[in-house]
C-alpha cells in the first residue's frame, strides 16, 4: 500500500506587513492549513519567514524549505502558499522556484488564486501576477528610498541609532541615552588627549559602558565609532555627502576632527578650527578648490600655512600668518556705503539677537557636559572602591575629569564675556561705524567666520601674485533685504563688496 503524500506550508510578511491582519502568519497558515484539510493532504512541515522581503530568494526558511523538497520528494506532493507575492516579489525567482519544483514533481498551489495550473491560462496568470507583484515591490522600493533620502536632507536619522543615542518612538527621533552619552563623550576626550584605543575602552568599560543589550561593547563596535560624524551633528550619505542632523551632537566639530587626526594622522583637515579660519572659505585661483591648512616643520620650529590640496595644482601655498593679514587688510579698507549707515544698528542688533539664542542654547549644552563630567566623576571612584578600575586608570580618568570641568568652566565664563562686548558692540553702532578689519582681527576663531561669511557669502578666491584682489573677486554683492546700489567699495579699487543681512 502505498503512502499519502502529503504538502509543505510556506508562509511569510515583511517588516512592513506583520501589522496587516489579511497577510499576518495566522491567517496565512490558516488558509493554507484550511486548503490541506479540503484536498486531504496532511502538512508534512511549515516553514515561516518572519521580516524577510521576497525580493530575494536569499531567506532562510524559503531556503530550507526548497532543500526539505528536494530530500524528501517521495513525501511531498504539494507546497501551498496563501497567495504568489508570499512565495516571490520578483518574475524571475518565482519562475525558477516553479520550474524547480516541477521538475522534482511537485506542485505549487495559491489559496487565494486557485486557476494556477499548467495550460496556457494558467501560465499567462502566473507570469501576469508575478509581474504585478514585482511592480508593487518596485514601486513601493522607490517610495521608500525617495522618503528616506529627503528624511536624510532634511537631518533625520532613520535607523537604529548609534551607541550614546536611543530611538524615541513617540516622536521618531534620536535623542540622547542619559547612561551612555557621557561615556561615549568622555572616550572621544580621552582619544582626542592622546589616549590608546585599548585604554580607552577599557577605562569607559570600567565605568559602565555597555551594549543595549547589557552586552560588552566589542572591540570593532568601540573602533568604528569613532569614525562616525554623527557624533559630532553630520548624517553622513556616504564618504564624500553629508548633512547636517536634527539631532543634538556628543562632541563638537573640533575634537571629532582631532579625533580623525589621530585615526589617521596623514588625512588633511577637514574641519574648522580656530587657528584656521581660513580653511574652507578661501579658495585656490588655479582649480578654485578650497585651501586646506596645517602645520608643517621646518628646520627649527613648526609653521602654520594654508596650501591646495589638489594633486598637480600647487596653485597656492602661503603661510597663515600672511593670508590672514592679506584679509585683515581688505577688511580695513572696506567703506560703508551712505545707505547703510542708517541700518547698521538695527542689522547688527537682529545679529546680535540670533547669537544670543546661539549663546543660550550652548549655555545649555556646557551646563549639561558639566552635569555629565561631574557624574563621571563620581562613577570613576565608585568603580575604583569596586576594584573594577586599576589605579592608573582611575588617575588618568581623574586628571581628564578634572581637567574637562575646567574647560566647561572656563567656555562658560567666556559666553558670559561676549554676552557683555556684544552688548556694548551693538551699542557702539548706534553711535559710530564699525571697523570690520579690527572687529576681524579680535575675534574668536567662531567669530571671525561669522563675520567673513556674512560679508562673503561665497567666499573669496586666492591668488599668490594679486592675492584678494584678483578678477574671480571683481563682484561680490549682497544685499541686506532687495537688490540695491552696492553697499560696500574698495576705495580704490572698482571691485564691489556686498554684506548680506546678519552681520
Amino acid at each position: 500500500m502505498n503512502k499519502t503524500k502529503g504538502a509543505v506550508v510556506y508562509i511569510r510578511v515583511s517588516t512592513a506587513e506583520q501589522a496587516s491582519s489579511n497577510q499576518s502568519l495566522p491567517v496565512q497558515e490558516s488558509k493554507a492549513k484550511g486548503l490541506c484539510q479540503q484536498r486531504g493532504l496532511p502538512v508534512v512541515k511549515l516553514f515561516a519567514d518572519k521580516g524577510e522581503s521576497a525580493r530575494t530568494d536569499d531567506r532562510p526558511q524559503f531556503k530550507k524549505m526548497l532543500e526539505y523538497c528536494r530530500q524528501h520528494r517521495r513525501e511531498v506532493s504539494h507546497v501551498i502558499v496563501s497567495d504568489l507575492s508570499r512565495l516571490a516579489r520578483n518574475v524571475l525567482d518565482q519562475g525558477q522556484t516553479i520550474v524547480e519544483l516541477t521538475e522534482i514533481g511537485i506542485e505549487l498551489i495559491s489559496v487565494d488564486e486557485p486557476n494556477l495550473d499548467d495550460s496556457a491560462a494558467g501560465r499567462l496568470l502566473k507570469n501576469v501576477l508575478g509581474s504585478m507583484n514585482q511592480f508593487f515591490s518596485d514601486s513601493l522600493s522607490e517610495k521608500t528610498k525617495f522618503r528616506m533620502a529627503a528624511g536624510v536632507k532634511a537631518g533625520r536619522w532613520l535607523w537604529v541609532a548609534p551607541l550614546g543615542y536611543t530611538n524615541d518612538t513617540r516622536t521618531k527621533t534620536v535623542v540622547i541615552d542619559p547612561d551612555r552619552a557621557p561615556l561615549i563623550r568622555k572616550a572621544f576626550e580621552l582619544l582626542a588627549e592622546g589616549s590608546a584605543i585599548s585604554d580607552v575602552m577599557r577605562q569607559v568599560t570600567a565605568l559602565g559602558l555597555t551594549t543595549r543589550k547589557g552586552r560588552k561593547v566589542t572591540k570593532q563596535t568601540f573602533s568604528r565609532l569613532f569614525r562616525n560624524p554623527f557624533y559630532c551633528g553630520w548624517i553622513a550619505k556616504d564618504e564624500a555627502t553629508r548633512f547636517k542632523g536634527s539631532h543634538e551632537p556628543l562632541i563638537s566639530e573640533d575634537m571629532f576632527n582631532s579625533v580623525q587626526q589621530r585615526l589617521s594622522p596623514g588625512a588633511p583637515h577637514q574641519i574648522e578650527r580656530d587657528d584656521f579660519p581660513l580653511r574652507g572659505f578661501v579658495r585656490c585661483s588655479k582649480c578654485d578648490k578650497a585651501l586646506t591648512a596645517g602645520w608643517v616643520k621646518g628646520r627649527s620650529k613648526r609653521y602654520s600655512r594654508y596650501w591646495c590640496f589638489t594633486k598637480g595644482c600647487r596653485g597656492v601655498s602661503v603661510g597663515a600668518e600672511g593670508l590672514e593679514a592679506h584679509l585683515h587688510t581688505l577688511l580695513d579698507r572696506i567703506q560703508p556705503a551712505a545707505n547703510l549707515l542708517a541700518k547698521l544698528p538695527t542689522i547688527a542688533a537682529r545679529s546680535w539677537g540670533n547669537r544670543k539664542e546661539r549663546i543660550a542654547a550652548d549655555s545649555r549644552a556646557l551646563v549639561r557636559r558639566l552635569d555629565d563630567q561631574q557624574a563621571l566623576n563620581r562613577q570613576t571612584i565608585e568603580a575604583r572602591v569596586r576594584g573594577t578600575l586599576s589605579e592608573d586608570d582611575f588617575e588618568t580618568l581623574k586628571l581628564s575629569i578634572e581637567a574637562e570641568i575646567a574647560r566647561i568652566q572656563d567656555q562658560i565664563k567666556a559666553l558670559d564675556s561676549e554676552v557683555c562686548t556684544m552688548d556694548a558692540l551693538v551699542a557702539q553702532t548706534e553711535r559710530e561705524v564699525i571697523n570690520f578689519g579690527e572687529s576681524w582681527k579680535q575675534a574668536n576663531g567662531r567669530r571671525k567666520r561669522e563675520i567673513q561669511n556674512a560679508l562673503f557669502p561665497e567666499g573669496l578666491v586666492y591668488d599668490q601674485k594679486y592675492l584678494f584682489l584678483n578678477h574671480f573677486n571683481r563682484l561680490l554683492v549682497i544685499d541686506t533685504e532687495s537688490p540695491i546700489d552696492p553697499q560696500y567699495i574698495i576705495d580704490d579699487e572698482e571691485s564691489l563688496v556686498g554684506v548680506p543681512d546678519g552681520i
